[in-house]
C-alpha cells in the first residue's frame, strides 16, 4: 500500500519527489550531531575561518592574527558571514555556523543520487544506496561538526562535476557558454577554499581533455571555461593577498604555511634534505589511509579506473566504438584522478612537515583525502549497478591492496612507531576499522595490522558473492555498504564527538569564565594577551568582538590602560612594582585577568566595582603584594578615583599602538602545526 503511494508519487514528480526528503533527513542527521559542539576547539583552524568572517563586516582580529603563521583561505569565512549578522552572542554564532555547515553538506547526496541516476543505474534504491554511502560517509559526518574550512571543501568537488553533467545536457549553445562560465568560476573560487583543490581542477581539466580524445565529444565550452577559471583564480590571489597582508598581519606570503608561495619557495631546500625517503614514506601511507578508508573499495576504484582506460585506449587505436559511455568515462577519470593528484599533492605537502617523526598521522594525514574518498565509492558502485564487477577485478584490486601494504610496511610504519603521539582528526577514516582498540591508545602494529586484514574481509565478501550469485548481487553489495557506513557513523556519533564535545568545553574553560570580567561593550579597554597560549588568545576575541585583543609576548611592550591576561605561573613582577595601578580583577584554571592602568581601573569603577573590593580580592589572591619587593623600592602609589556623576560607561578609551611584527615566534605551549586536538600522547 505504502510502496504503491509513493510509487505513484515518484511518476508524478519524478526525481522532484525525491530531492526534498533525502535533503531533509541528511540535514536533520547532520544538524543532531552538531548542536553539541560548544565553542571553537581546534586551533587555529576554527578561529582563522570567523576572523575571516568578522574581518568581511568590519572587525579586524588584527592584533591576535600575528600568532597564527597558517592561512586557511577565506571561502568558508565568507559564507559564515551571515551567522556574524544575525547573532551577537559568540556561542548562538558558533550554532549558527554549525547550522550552516548542515545545510551545505547535505547537499552532497543530493549531487550523488543525481550522478547515479545520470548513469542509468536503473533502480531508485540503486541511487538512494549510492547517495547514503556518499553522504553518509563518516568522515564527512564528522569534519562539518568544526567552524573550519573542510566543510566548503568537501561539498566545492561535488558542485564541480554536478555543473559539468548539467552543462553537458545543455543544447543551447548561449546556455552551455554561461554553464561552462559558471563552471569555470567555480573552480576558480574553490582554490579560496583550500589550494588543495587544484588538485580537483587538475583531475577535471584532464578528464575534459580524456573524454575529446576518446569520444570526440565537448562537454563544454572550454575557451569559457579556462577564461572563467583564469580570471576567478586571479580573484582569488588577489582577496587572498589582502587578508594576508590586512588581517594575518604577512607583507610576504611565502612566510606564512599553507600558501603556495611557502610551499614553492622551500620546496627544494626540503626536498634535498632527506626529502626522497620521506616523500617515498609518505606517499605509500597516503595510499594506505585511503585504502582503508574506503574498506578496500578504493583498490577496486583503481582497478576499474585502469579498466576503463585501457579499454578507451584500445578501441580508440582501432577506431571501434567505445565500450563505456561517455558519462561514466568521464566520471572515471574525475573520480580516481582526484583522490590520485589529492594524494600526491598531501605527499608534498606533509613530507617536510615539523611533526614528521613525532606524530603518527603526519604520514598518514588523510583529511586532505577524506574529501574525494567518496567520489570513488560512488564510482564502485555505479560500476557495480550498470556494468558489474567481475572476479578478476575483485583479485586484482587484493594484489593491489598487497602491493600498498607490503610497502607501506616497509617503510612508513618503522617511522610511525616511534612516535610518542598521535591526533585523531588527520587520520579519522581509519579508526572505525580498529574495532576493539581504545580511541586514545597510540597506533601500534597490531591496530594497523587489524584495519589491513578488515579490508582484506570485505575483499573476501565481495569476491563470494561475485562468484556464486548474480540475481542479488546487487543486493547483497549494497546491504554490506549500508552496514559500513551505518556502523561507521555510529562510531563518529557514540565515540569520536563526544570527545570532541566534550574538549570544546575543557578546552576553552579558562577563556570564558575569564571573558565574564572582560566587558565586551564599546569603550572597554583592549585586552593584552602576554604570553599565553596561541588558542586562549584567539578565543579571548572570540568571546570580546567589540574590543581589540593584542597578543605581546615582552613584558615591557605591554601597554597601559588595559586588561592584561597571564598564566597563573607568569612573572609579571615588573608590572607589579611599578606605580602604575596593576589590580587583579580575577582568574580561571591557569589564567589570570588584570586591570592595568588608571584608565583600565576607572573603568571597573565606572561598572558599579568598587575599588576596595578589587583590592580585597588582590590581597586575598595574591598575599605577597602586602610586602614590597625590596626594602629599596617603594610601595606603588594607590591612586584613588572616586565614583562621581561624571564616571559614565561612555568612557572614551585610551588607543595604544604599537608596531605589530609579520611573523613572531610562538610560546612555548603552542604546538607549531595545526594543532588537531583530541590529542594522544
Amino acid at each position: 500500500m505504502i510502496y504503491d503511494r509513493l510509487r505513484a508519487i515518484y511518476e508524478k514528480y519524478g526525481n522532484k519527489a525525491v530531492y526534498p526528503p533525502l535533503f531533509i533527513f541528511f540535514f536533520v542527521l547532520h544538524l543532531l550531531g552538531g548542536l553539541g559542539m560548544a565553542y571553537p576547539a581546534v586551533d587555529p583552524n576554527e578561529l582563522s575561518v570567523i576572523a575571516v568572517a568578522d574581518f568581511f563586516v568590519g572587525r579586524s582580529w588584527t592584533g591576535v592574527m600575528v600568532s597564527v603563521d597558517y592561512f586557511y583561505g577565506f571561502l568558508q569565512g565568507l559564507i559564515y558571514v551571515p551567522a556574524v549578522l544575525m547573532f551577537n552572542d559568540p556561542n548562538m554564532q558558533y550554532k549558527a555556523m554549525i547550522v550552516i555547515n548542515a545545510l551545505m553538506i547535505s547537499f552532497v547526496p543530493i549531487i550523488a543520487y543525481y550522478i547515479a541516476f545520470r548513469m542509468r543505474t536503473g533502480k531508485i534504491w540503486k541511487c538512494l544506496i549510492t547517495a547514503f554511502a556518499a553522504g553518509g560517509f563518516c568522515c564527512y559526518f564528522a569534519h562539518s561538526k568544526f567552524a573550519w574550512t573542510e566543510t566548503v571543501s568537501i561539498v566545492l568537488p561535488w558542485v564541480i562535476i554536478w555543473l559539468v553533467f548539467r552543462t553537458s545536457e545543455c543544447r543551447n549553445k548561449g546556455t552551455r557558454f554561461i554553464m561552462s562560465l559558471l563552471t569555470g568560476f567555480v573552480c576558480g573560487v574553490s582554490f579560496g577554499a583550500h589550494t588543495r583543490l587544484i588538485a580537483v581542477a587538475a583531475a577535471l581539466i584532464i578528464a575534459l581533455i580524456l573524454e575529446r580524445v576518446f569520444f570526440g565529444k565537448k562537454v563544454m565550452n572550454l575557451a569559457a571555461f579556462f577564461g572563467s577559471l583564469i580570471m576567478s583564480s586571479l580573484l582569488v590571489f588577489q582577496i587572498s593577498r589582502w587578508l594576508q597582508r590586512d588581517l594575518w598581519c604577512a607583507e610576504d606570503p611565502s612566510l606564512l604555511k599553507n600558501t603556495l608561495s611557502s610551499f614553492i619557495s622551500g620546496f627544494v631546500e626540503n626536498i634535498s634534505n632527506d626529502g626522497y625517503e620521506r616523500i617515498i614514506q609518505t606517499l605509500f601511507s597516503q595510499f594506505y589511509y585511503y585504502t582503508v578508508t574506503t574498506w578496500g573499495l578504493g583498490a577496486i576504484s583503481f582497478c576499474l579506473f585502469a579498466a576503463i582506460l585501457s579499454a578507451c585506449i584500445r578501441h580508440k587505436a582501432k577506431k571501434e566504438p567505445q565500450t563505456y559511455e561517455a558519462d561514466i568515462s568521464v566520471f572515471a577519470f574525475f573520480s580516481v584522478l582526484s583522490v590520485i593528484f589529492t594524494i600526491v599533492f598531501s605527499t608534498l605537502y606533509r613530507f617536510p612537515s615539523d611533526g614528521y617523526g613525532t606524530y603518527q598521522d603526519t604520514m598518514m594525514f588523510g583529511r586532505f583525502i577524506d574529501g574525494v574518498v567518496p567520489f570513488a565509492l560512488v564510482f564502485v558502485l555505479i560500476m557495480l549497478f550498470t556494468h558489474s564487477i567481475s572476479v578478476n577485478k575483485i583479485l586484482g584490486a587484493a594484489v593491489v591492496l598487497g602491493i600498498i601494504y607490503t610497502s607501506f610496511i616497509f617503510t612508513a610504519v618503522p617511522v610511525i612507531l616511534e612516535c610518542n603521539s598521535t591526533r585523531i582528526a588527520p587520520v579519522l577514516g581509519m579508526y572505525p576499522l580498529r574495532i576493539g582498540a581504545a580511541s586514545r591508545e597510540l597506533l601500534n602494529f597490531d591496530s594497523l595490522f587489524l584495519t589491513m586484514s578488515m579490508t582484506f574481509c570485505v575483499m573476501g565478501i565481495l569476491l563470494v558473492v561475485i562468484s556464486c550469485t548474480k540475481k542479488y548481487r546487487s543486493i547483497i553489495i549494497s546491504t554490506l555498504m549500508t552496514a559500513i557506513t551505518v556502523y561507521s557513523l555510529v562510531f563518529i556519533s557514540a565515540v569520536y564527538l563526544p570527545i570532541c564535545q566534550k574538549e570544546s568545553v575543557d578546552k576553552n574553560m579558562s577563556a570564558v569564565e575569564i571573558s565574564k570580567s572582560v566587558y565586551d561593550q564599546a569603550g572597554a579597554p583592549a585586552v593584552t594577551a602576554y604570553n599565553i597560549s596561541r588558542h586562549d588568545a584567539l578565543m579571548l576575541q572570540f568571546l570580546n568582538r567589540n574590543i581589540a585583543v593584542k597578543v605581546t609576548y615582552d613584558i615591557e611592550s605591554v601597554p597601559e590602560n588595559s586588561f592584561l591576561v597571564v598564566r597563573k605561573n607568569e612573572d609579571v613582577s615588573a608590572l607589579e612594582r611599578s606605580r602604575t595601578p596593576f589590580l587583579l580583577v580575577s582568574e580561571s584554571g591557569d589564567l589570570r585577568l588584570y586591570a592595568y592602568g588608571e584608565r583600565a581601573s576607572a573603568y571597573l569603577v565606572s561598572q558599579d566595582i568598587k575599588e576596595d573590593e578589587l583590592e580585597t580580592e588582590r590581597d586575598t589572591l595574591m598575599p605577597e603584594k602586602t610586602t614590597a619587593a625590596t626594602e629599596n623600592t617603594p610601595p606603588p602609589a594607590v591612586t584613588t578615583i572616586p565614583l562621581t556623576e561624571t564616571t559614565t560607561t561612555e568612557r572614551t578609551p585610551v588607543i595604544t599602538t604599537y608596531t605589530l611584527p609579520s611573523v613572531i615566534t610562538l610560546p612555548a605551549d603552542s604546538l607549531d602545526e595545526d594543532d588537531e586536538w583530541a590529542e594522544i600522547e
